[in-house]
Order: C-alpha cells, then structure tokens, then sequence
C-alpha cells in the first residue's frame, strides 16, 4: 500500500526536524571537533572542575595581558560582549569581570557559551587551560536571556605561577550558540 503524498511529506518533515534536533545537540561537540582538525586549542576543564590552583597562590609582579573576545551562531540574536576588552593583571591575583548579553529580539532564547583560552608568546598560540583558574564562569552552562533585555554574565578567575614564562597575553574566546527549545 503506497503512502499519500501528504504522509511522505509528513514522515520527510519529521525525519527532518530529528534530523535538526540531532545536530542542535551535537553542536558543543562539533565546535570541539572543528577546532581539533584546525589545530585550535580547545579547553578540557569540564563544567565544575577547576585547575589545581591553591586559594592562597600568591600575588606575583609578574604581570600579563588579558584580553576577552566574543560572537555568537547565526542564529542567536543576542549580542555578547566582553565588558572589558583589555585588562592587564598579575599572575595569583583574583580577577572579577563580565560579559553582556542583550536580546535584541522581543522572544527569549536560551543559550550556551563555549569557551577558548588561548595564549601568545614565545612558540606561538597554546592551549593555557590548565594554567587558568576558572572561579565563576557562565560557559557551558545554559543561560536565559530574556526579549528586549540586557544580562550581566560574571567571569572570575587567576592565573597560576605556573604559566610558562614565554606567555605575556592570554586570550578568553567565547561563542554563544543558542540551545533547544
């Protein structure tokens, strides 16, 4: 028995929209895969895990640059921004910023941030990771973001003694893509 042309329509548009659904949930994992095969350094401190940095490191003179970038998926209108672009700071020190977030539609989305430390100096870009303490980050977790509305989004971390001496610029990259409904 040959199905009507209105059910393999239907059966086409559910396949499809599973489809959607599939890649919409492999999207962090994609992202991680894309940026292996360029050779970009992806973090490995999961969600709740933080590098072993003593509560009591010490404050050195050694001081680096920060610097926070941001951008989001195609398909998420809210635009993310650090609200420092620059920062310089001392190895040990605790460091207090944010982004902003601000839905620029009037419907409320739901995202999640991924984020890339990178640093330059001596032998080029190099996955600083384990040398960072992330202290509250809104990275990897989902975030509301309601219509028409700007949300502050804190990030705290320090920096280990333990940074190779060669880096003089760590960069925080985060991009926003917006999760399932």
């Amino acid at each position: 028995m040959a199905l009507s042309k209105n059910a393999r329509l239907g059966l086409l548009l559910a396949a499809l929209g599973l489809a959607m659904l599939g890649v919409a949930y492999a999207m962090v994992p994609l992202y991680r895969l894309f940026c292996q095969a360029l050779g970009i350094p992806v973090p490995t401190i999961q969600v709740g895990q933080t590098a072993s940095l003593p509560h009591d490191a010490p404050i050195t003179d050694r001081a680096i640059t920060i610097r926070f970038t941001a951008n989001q998926s195609r398909d998420v209108p809210v635009d993310l921004k650090p609200t420092q672009f620059v920062r310089n700071v001392h190895i040990g020190e605790s460091v207090l910023t944010a982004y902003t977030a601000y839905n620029t539609s009037p419907v409320s989305v739901s995202g999640t941030a991924v984020h890339m430390l990178y640093a330059q100096g001596g032998a080029g870009e190099q996955d600083v990771t384990p040398y960072v303490e992330l202290q509250q980050c809104f990275c990897f977790e989902e975030q509301y973001y309601p219509g028409h509305e700007k949300v502050n989004l804190p990030l705290s971390f320090r920096v280990s003694e333990d940074l190779p001496p060669e880096v003089h610029t760590i960069t925080f990259s985060y991009t926003l893509f917006k999760s399932l409904d």
